[in-house]
């Protein structure tokens, strides 16, 4: 008999770290994954010297529309697209974006517009999410990754200043 209780007990420890294991592994891919992206979006406003957004809708929009839009914002969710981001589908109650708007693509983006003397700088807050949820216990937690752009002093952008 005291052989099976203690075999009880070492099978419940190895599930524990097993659940333990597959938890960080998920957090750890997710994290990769939105960091990747908001690195990606900031050199994207980098290269293009602001934000531009797209005319268009982007998430009702084809492949081949999608490519001829030469846009920032058409360029961001091109590329959230083609290495699998899983965005959350925010509703207008429940939007995570503290400052700044929701792109589509599931980021939120801020255009901040400090002066410095006569030279005005403009920079670009970008935040991604990692969507976490427990299905067991059915709780979804959405935790935010920012990275902010270089210093640019031409704005191709048409966001106003926050």
């Amino acid at each position: 008999m005291r052989e099976a209780i203690g075999s009880t007990w070492l099978i419940g420890i190895v599930i524990t770290f097993i659940a333990i294991f597959s938890g960080f592994l998920a957090y750890s891919i997710s994290y990769t994954k939105a960091f990747r992206v908001k690195n990606e979006i900031i050199n994207i406003i980098e290269k293009n010297e602001g934000f531009k957004s797209s005319p268009n809708d982007l998430t009702n929009i084809t492949d081949t529309e999608l490519k001829e839009d030469n846009t920032t914002a058409a360029k961001a969710f091109r590329f959230i697209k083609s290495i699998g981001y899983d965005y959350a589908k925010f509703d207008s109650s429940s939007n995570p974006c503290k400052e700044g708007t929701l792109q589509t693509g599931g980021y939120c983006l801020a255009k901040y517009c400090p002066t410095n003397g006569e030279t005005s700088r403009i920079y670009y807050k970008v935040t991604t999410y990692i969507s976490l949820s427990i299905p067991i216990i059915n709780v979804g937690i959405n935790l935010p990754i920012s990275g902010e752009t270089k210093a640019l002093y031409n704005d191709n952008g048409g966001f106003d200043c926050e």
